[in-house]
């Protein structure tokens, strides 16, 4: 039961926010928490702790409708100021920021002219017209967090910068990183390279100039998860420097020193995604416990990664409840339940240790794909309406791809400011981009590369799983020689 009170903690406080979101029960949730958390304490009871945080759960969530003269006075807005609050998404032709108003109780979703530059805490006044997001699915999930609607602005004026701040430091920097990869396209401009694009969205997120086609294929071929910043990058970023860091000979819990912060920086520079989120909190329980493990405190074999994954799913939760809903929190945790969960079971087996050394890594790659999708395709079946078949297939070839794009692009910022940098980003774009480009879409355009499915799908799922878990755990319980086998074949 002690390995399962986090994990348990985590499942209560996700369904307890889904379920909060259509009940809205308010200080009756909270006041259920606490009788139940005294309870808890009372009888020493993992179950009614559970019960205490799904209560409490019930509790966070706040309705998120508009007052009637709010519903009234936006359509007619035309001239706004406000305040910046996120590191701003370069688009195709704008960039799109989280606005604050200055005098009005809401969030808007602005799209503003790219120039003049804006960032995380600057004051400005924009001017266009107000809009309502659609589709419904994407209005509802912006006004859970407080977002009511869009501004399309054809003017913005900057009034007072923002105080200095690391989001905003961040800002910059990513702006910086940006332009100084652009500088590497072939033709000189901008515009001139949509490879650069698709190397923007894979190094910091900027997926804004990424044409939906291009969007589209991803999704077709299984592959969506690369173009979103998560820890699948953050772990390809930390394996090179970490590897960096051992070529000077530096030792490991000195090496997470280095990079448990790096991973934070790179965190905000990519917008503080939940994936993104997720991935640094893990990142950095694991550099403390080995801190710990170097000096003697604690034992190695009280690893355990799903510990890790269900703090940080506790600590997402109760920063954004809103997340417990959306689509990426529910990928990213649950991919990283399935790898957790079923790998094991791979990298144990006999069929693994007899593999020759050059198929082992493939083969790895090829389980980690399969264990991740396993937990996140009923999520993917649910929200997109079908599923991938050539996926496996499509990370198996695409993921160790994404790894020398990854490493490749940061080669190219280093040589930006060269005046060779322009020849090596157009042999980059021809030998390494288009090629991968060219591999999405040709899996996209496979016969059956799209499944459809039913929308109960994430249901059966769900059952299924709970299911195999409850075996899984009668297994654990009973443990080799408590079957009834044993106990009929036992000598008297």
């Amino acid at each position: 039961m002690g390995r399962a009170l986090l994990p348990g903690l985590g499942i209560a406080l996700g369904f307890g926010i889904a379920f909060g979101y259509l009940l809205f029960p308010g200080p009756c949730a909270l006041a259920a928490a606490g009788a139940a958390l005294v309870a808890a304490a009372w009888r020493r009871s993992v179950p009614l702790l559970w019960v205490a945080t799904f209560a409490l759960g019930l509790g966070l969530p706040q309705p998120a409708d508009l007052p009637p003269h709010l519903v009234f006075q936006l359509p007619n807005l035309r001239e706004v100021t406000g305040r910046v609050l996120d590191i701003p998404e370069p688009r195709t032709k704008n960039v799109s920021f989280t606005l604050a108003l200055d005098n009005l109780p809401v969030l808007l979703l602005a799209y503003v002219p790219a120039e003049p530059p804006v960032a995380p805490g600057d004051r400005v006044k924009v001017i266009g017209g107000w809009g309502l997001p659609q589709p419904e699915g994407w209005r509802t999930s912006l006004a859970r967090r407080g977002i009511h609607g869009l501004f399309w602005a054809d003017e913005v004026e900057i009034l007072a910068p923002g105080p200095p701040s690391l989001t905003r430091w961040a800002s910059h920097v990513r702006q910086a990183l940006l332009t100084h990869l652009y500088r590497v396209a072939p033709e000189g401009t901008e515009r001139a390279s949509p490879a650069l694009d698709l190397l923007a969205a894979l190094l910091v997120g900027a997926r804004g100039r990424l044409p939906s086609e291009e969007q589209e294929a991803f999704r077709l071929a299984g592959v969506a998860h690369i173009l979103a910043l998560s820890g699948l990058h953050v772990g390809i970023l930390a394996a090179g420097g970490w590897w960096l860091l051992g070529l000077v000979r530096i030792r490991p819990a000195w090496r997470y020193l280095v990079l448990v912060p790096a991973v934070g920086f790179y965190v905000l520079l990519g917008g503080a995604r939940v994936s993104l989120v997720r991935a640094a909190i893990m990142f950095a329980l694991l550099g403390l416990f080995w801190l710990l493990w170097e000096r003697g405190w604690v034992l190695r074999k009280w690893l355990d990664p799903l510990q890790g994954l269900a703090f940080a799913a506790v600590l997402v939760l109760t920063l954004w409840p809103w997340s417990a809903l959306e689509a990426g929190f529910q990928l990213s945790f649950l991919a990283t339940a399935g790898i957790i969960v079923f790998l094991p079971t791979w990298t144990g087996s006999e069929l693994r240790a007899r593999l020759p050394g050059w198929a082992r890594r493939p083969a790895d790659l090829f389980a980690v794909t399969l264990c991740a999708q396993m937990g996140s395709m009923p999520i993917i079946g649910s929200v997109f309406g079908y599923l991938s078949p050539y996926g496996l297939l499509a990370n198996v070839l695409l993921v160790p791809w994404t790894g020398l794009i990854l490493w490749g692009g940061i080669f190219l910022l280093a040589l930006s400011a060269l005046p060779a940098s322009m020849p090596v980003g157009s042999w980059a774009e021809r030998v390494l981009i288009a090629p991968y480009t060219a591999a999405v879409r040709g899996l996209a355009s496979l016969p059956g590369a799209s499944l459809p499915v039913g929308p109960q799908l994430g249901l059966w799922w769900l059952c299924a799983a709970l299911g195999v878990l409850l075996l899984r755990a009668v297994l654990d319980e009973t443990g080799p020689g408590h079957g009834p086998l044993h106990h009929r074949a036992a000598p008297r």
